[in-house]
């Protein structure tokens, strides 16, 4: 990925401040601490690029494993083949902290 783009969009996420529009008028803006920010565009796309990069591994041709915006979908012929891959699956997000 350029390294335009990976600034971009460190831009958006660092330093965000914002306010709560209410009934009566708007707070004062306020620093938040976000990861991913909810009901963006741009959310789903990062966290499945990120998971792609993290579990290239043990990703399988499709579709017996197939990755969406925030759910995997492993596929095995049997119940056991299943178990596995899920726990290679967990094993693999809990060693990068996930």
């Amino acid at each position: 990925m350029p390294v335009a783009y990976i600034c971009a969009v460190k831009d958006m996420y660092e330093g965000v401040n914002t306010r709560i529009r209410t009934p009566v008028g708007n707070t004062e803006y306020f620093p938040t601490n976000i990861m991913l920010h909810q009901g963006s565009a741009l959310s789903p796309f990062l966290f499945t690029m990120i998971m792609d990069v993290l579990t290239r591994g043990i990703q399988n041709e499709v579709p017996w494993c197939m990755l969406f915006a925030d759910d995997i979908v492993p596929i095995d012929e049997t119940k056991e083949g299943l178990n596995d891959k899920l726990e290679e699956w967990r094993h693999t997000l809990e060693s990068r902290g996930i």
